[in-house]
């Protein structure tokens, strides 16, 4: 709760601002050709908006529920899946350290898709839990298909809404379906082929919700795959993800691995079908998106996997559980893993990304008659804009190249197609501005990927001189006289 309704909304989450204030039609029928999410998370944030407006708290309460309902759901995930007192213990442990989880913590006060994501895939894990686990405690095949069909909806149903909310879902779905075949593996003969049946029957399921997006999902990578995207794949990729349970840093990763492992082992002795499922899931979407991203197009970003941290918390805090058969020992873990938790999430949550409430009220405060804002590049534009609209007699803002979107233009685009690069011929919107105005308020996004030659900036200093500046190395202001 912190912070939720009083630090600045960030870039992206204005973006979602953003999006959520077009129209329906305009969301489904334009935005999906340069936006390179899919539209549902806006839709819903519009329906959300509608009721509780579109302040920052409005904004980012939809994921605050999202969020506190998958930490419930964990809580309560030991007596869905009826896993003995061990399965309770862990359940209760490991909703109590999702909540003091700082990436879990930052999805909740996030106006983005991901504490949906990660709910839709929570609701979607359990259900494949409860699915193996019911089939394979039919070791006769003789079980009422009662006792499987309920977990075979409800996986079908979740799973093919999850792929509506981020693209790569499908390495999400990839991993669940990936576990459901491997955990046949260790499945009676006799079963294996009911066991197939009812999986795939999920399968087709997730697919029949999920068609009527195919064709907007096949033009959107189709599209995005012509896009100059402005990741680059570095080593830090291949364990980042991990580093999402307790903390950013070599103790809390190697902690965390050492009590997954310990997890893991417990559940491969006790319940095989269920290791080799869980195992999937942790392994399968993280590096196939990997290899996606070192040999294809860039795509990882340490944050797609916030949908990871649920279940592997629930397995860490098995470990935990099940180290010694002593309370107090379990006790003193539990508390030395909280408390590692704990730390990060104060540190991790006094970190703004971007202050465009303080940039904007910058200006406002120390405008004259006769100044002008230069926002760069084209979504600039929309993080003043968002502040500025509260604010009387802010100065008037010129959008370089364009107000976003500027789309179809010939030059390279970065993060999607509304927001292009600058180009030299970009000046001259410049010095336009610059002979009807005096003081300049340059405002500025992500600069090394949008005008890394500093077109712009150079324009300005060569007319004005410097005087203060703003903000960060990702948004700043810069004021010239």
């Amino acid at each position: 709760m912190p912070g939720l309704a009083s630090r600045s909304l960030w870039i992206d989450e204005l973006y979602s601002e953003w999006f959520a204030s077009r129209s329906f039609a305009e969301l489904w029928q334009d935005v999906p050709y340069y936006e390179t999410h899919p539209p549902i998370y806006y839709t819903l944030l519009k329906l959300w908006t509608m009721l509780f407006g579109n302040s920052e708290l409005g904004l980012r309460s939809l994921s605050l529920v999202a969020s506190i309902a998958t930490i419930l759901l964990v809580a309560f995930s030991g007596r869905l899946l009826k896993s003995g007192w061990s399965g309770r213990a862990a359940s209760l442990l490991g909703a109590a350290l999702l909540a003091l989880n700082y990436a879990n913590i930052r999805e909740a006060q996030n106006a983005r898709p991901y504490a949906l994501l990660t709910l839709l895939c929570t609701i979607a894990i359990i259900a494949a839990l409860a699915l193996v686990s019911r089939l394979q405690g039919d070791r006769r095949g003789l079980g009422s298909s009662n006792s499987w069909m309920a977990p075979l909806l409800i996986l079908g149903l979740s799973a093919g809404c999850a792929l509506w909310f981020h693209n790569t879902s499908l390495f999400i779905t990839l991993g669940i379906w990936s576990g459901l075949a491997l955990s046949l593996a260790v499945t009676p003969a006799e079963l294996r082929l009911r066991n197939f049946g009812v999986f795939f029957a999920a399968g087709v399921l997730a697919l029949v919700v999920w068609a009527p997006y195919v064709p907007i999902f096949i033009e959107q990578s189709r599209i995005f795959m012509g896009l100059g995207f402005w990741l680059e794949p570095k080593t830090r990729d291949l364990y980042s993800a991990w580093m999402l349970f307790l903390g950013d840093s070599w103790p809390a990763l190697l902690l965390g691995l050492a009590f997954l492992a310990l997890g893991f082992s417990r559940l491969a002795r006790s319940k095989p079908a269920i290791a080799l499922f869980v195992g999937a899931l942790l392994l399968i979407p993280l590096y196939t998106m990997l290899v996606v991203s070192f040999s294809m197009k860039p795509i990882y970003i340490q944050r797609l996997f916030a949908w990871m941290i649920p279940l592997g918390l629930l397995v860490i805090a098995l470990g935990i559980v099940t180290a010694t058969r002593r309370q107090w020992p379990r006790l003193v873990l539990a508390l030395i893993v909280g408390s590692l938790a704990t730390a990060k999430s104060v540190e991790d949550i006094g970190k703004p990304i971007d202050d465009w409430k303080g940039i904007v009220a910058e200006i406002a405060r120390n405008a004259r008659p006769g100044d002008v804002v230069i926002a760069v590049p084209a979504e600039g534009s929309i993080a003043v804009d968002y502040y500025a609209r509260r604010r009387a007699n802010f100065p008037p803002v010129v959008c370089i190249p364009g107000c976003y979107p500027q789309r179809n233009l010939p030059r390279p685009y970065g993060s999607n197609f509304g927001a292009p690069k600058l180009i030299e011929s970009d000046g001259a919107i410049v010095e336009q501005a610059l002979k009807a105005h005096g003081r300049v308020w340059l405002v500025q996004v992500s600069v090394s990927l949008y005008d890394p030659k500093s077109i712009v900036r150079s324009r300005i200093a060569a007319a004005r001189t410097f005087v203060r500046y703003h903000g960060n190395s990702l948004a700043k202001v810069e004021l010239f006289e």
